[in-house]
Parts: C-alpha cells; sequence; structure tokens
C-alpha cells in the first residue's frame, strides 16, 4: 500500500510536464526542421512547397514586388546553380524569407527568429553568425563557381573551428546546456552540407564530407550520453505544500529554467516524478532522427546530384528543378 500511494500517476506527471511546456523551460536540442528538410533528399520539394506557399499567401502587387525583387538578384530567367539542393537551397529558402517581410513591411527580426529556431535562443553565437553570414553571401554569388568555391572553403574552415571550440567546451571543460548542444548539431548538419557543396564545386577532396560525417556521428554520440547525465543532475521538482503556509511547487530543468506549479503530490512521489519528467525531455529530443540526419545514407547523391532553380518570375512559374 505504501508503495501504491508513493508512485506517481500519469496524470500527476503529464500535468507537471505541460507546465514545463507552457513556461517555455523544457529543453529542446532538435535537430530543426527547415534544416533537416533542406539539407535531404526531398529539398528540391520543400524550396517548391514554400515558393507555392508564398504564392498563396501574398497579394497580385505583392507577388509583383516580390518577382521584381528576385529579378533584379537573379535576372528574368536565369538559372540557379544548385539551387533545389542542399545548402543553396537552405539559403533560397531564406532569401525568399527576406524577400517577403521586406513587401510585407515587417522588420528584419522575423528572420532573426527563423534563427533562433535553428540555434536556440542564443542565435547570436559564433556558429550562428558564421552560418547567417554564409547563407546571407550564398545567393549573389551561386553562379560564380570559382567566387563560390572560394567563399565556400573560407566559411567551411571558420565554421570547423567554431564547431571544434564548442565540442571541446563541453566534452573537456564540462561547460555542457541545452543551448550550446542545439547550436553544436544545426551547426555541424549545415558544415556537413557546406562541406558537401564544397564537394560539388571540385574544391575540396571527395572523401573529406565521408571523414567529416563519421567525425560528426561519433561526436553526436559522445554529447548524448553526456547531456543525458546533464538533464539528469539539473532536473529537481518539488510539490505544493499541503499545509499552511501555502507554497507553490516547482520545476526546474537546467540552471536558471524554473517554473512554478499547483499539482498537487506526496513528498514521497517527487524522486519518480523527477525519473518520468527527466525521461520525458530527453524522449521528445527525437534523438534517433538526429542519428539518422549523419548516417551514411544519401550522401553519396547530395555529393554529385545538380539541381537548378528557375528564377523566372512567380507570377509566370514555379520553382523548377532538374538534373
Amino acid at each position: 500500500m505504501g508503495n501504491n500511494a508513493c508512485g506517481s500517476s500519469p496524470e500527476i506527471i503529464d500535468g507537471i510536464f505541460l507546465v514545463g511546456q507552457a513556461g517555455g523551460i523544457i529543453p529542446d536540442i532538435t535537430l530543426d526542421r527547415v534544416v533537416s528538410n533542406y539539407l535531404s533528399l526531398n529539398s528540391s520539394f520543400a524550396l517548391n512547397h514554400h515558393y507555392g506557399t508564398i504564392q498563396e499567401r501574398l497579394s497580385k502587387d505583392q507577388l509583383t514586388a516580390l518577382d521584381s525583387n528576385l529579378t533584379s538578384i537573379f535576372s528574368k530567367r536565369t538559372k540557379v546553380s544548385y539551387g533545389g539542393v542542399g545548402v543553396v537551397a537552405l539559403a533560397m529558402s531564406l532569401l525568399l524569407d527576406t524577400l517577403v517581410d521586406g513587401v510585407l513591411g515587417q522588420m528584419d527580426g522575423e528572420l532573426m527568429d527563423r534563427y533562433q529556431r535553428i540555434f536556440g535562443p542564443d542565435n547570436t553565437s559564433e556558429i550562428s553568425s558564421i552560418t547567417r553570414e554564409y547563407l546571407r553571401l550564398v545567393p549573389s554569388m551561386v553562379n560564380n563557381s570559382d567566387m563560390m568555391a572560394e567563399i565556400t572553403d573560407v566559411y567551411d574552415q571558420k565554421l570547423k573551428h567554431a564547431l571544434i571550440k564548442l565540442y571541446e567546451s563541453m566534452t573537456i571543460e564540462h561547460r555542457m546546456s541545452t543551448a550550446a548542444l542545439k547550436q553544436w548539431i544545426n551547426g555541424a548538419a549545415i558544415h556537413l552540407h557546406i562541406r558537401i557543396h564544397g564537394i560539388r564545386l571540385l574544391s575540396v577532396p571527395r572523401g573529406s564530407a565521408e571523414s567529416l560525417r563519421l567525425s560528426y556521428r561519433t561526436g553526436l554520440g559522445r554529447l548524448v550520453q553526456l547531456y543525458a547525465s546533464y538533464i539528469r543532475r539539473n532536473v529537481k521538482e518539488r510539490g505544493p505544500t499541503q499545509d499552511p503556509p501555502f507554497k507553490a511547487g516547482f520545476l526546474i530543468t537546467e540552471p536558471n529554467r524554473k517554473v512554478r506549479h499547483r499539482v498537487s503530490h506526496s513528498a514521497c512521489q517527487t524522486q519518480g516524478i523527477i525519473s518520468a519528467i527527466v525521461s520525458r525531455i530527453l524522449a521528445v529530443q527525437n534523438i534517433r532522427a538526429t542519428e539518422m540526419f549523419f548516417e551514411e545514407a544519401d550522401f553519396m547523391y547530395f555529393m554529385y546530384h545538380k539541381t537548378e532553380l528557375d528564377c523566372t518570375p512567380l507570377l509566370d512559374t514555379n520553382i523548377t528543378t532538374g538534373s
């Protein structure tokens, strides 16, 4: 009977976890959906779909303004080399978002929010800044292969060193955090595809992407183990007091991440609740999806596949891709 009284019910765990979600303290180290969509075999489809959504969203006059901006960048009926694949597709999607923001009169903060979704709240980090600089440069040099190769190599090296620095900070200096791991995962994913783009441009050896992929896959495994230990150490919970003076309970997921709650439970249930919350936090990170991103499948395709993006006026045609 005592054991049953100290068992935590799913309703209690759900209630506390939902309070944590509402309070924005549930950690997120996931590979961003935008990154995974554009750095995948479905990149051309994702870009076409995004383009179609924009067409549905804007009025005819707004589409005309957007078309004018596009043609001023790429010239009418210009094909964008590799426009439908990898980092170029990602850069093109962000360019479209920037131009749409301009047409709608929105501020740069809207685009910053997109980078925040990729890199987390600390989107002014070195990794985020390097990535943002590179992706903003891509549209202006897509049809100049020599310039693209040179700039891609420069940012490949910048991002490589920033990622090594962050990795060592988490593993050697024991400065693990959700923010740091979120930046590393998404930065590593983008860096790998910057390297792959360098192979397409014949500026780096073919085998360098595979060695980088293996390095990141191995590094990810170690970081996930360290992160799981970090979460187990930091999650704390206490229920509200049952007697005067009444005090709300609290949930802590990591330093400076705390919410109060009023989900009532006995003190002997606390440890079971903490264990369940830890398991729930780790489960929602979808670690397997991130691992699969760095698996071997489809990487040879990315190295040699070529697509072009048709930037003819939006009112006349959609994005087209082809080998």
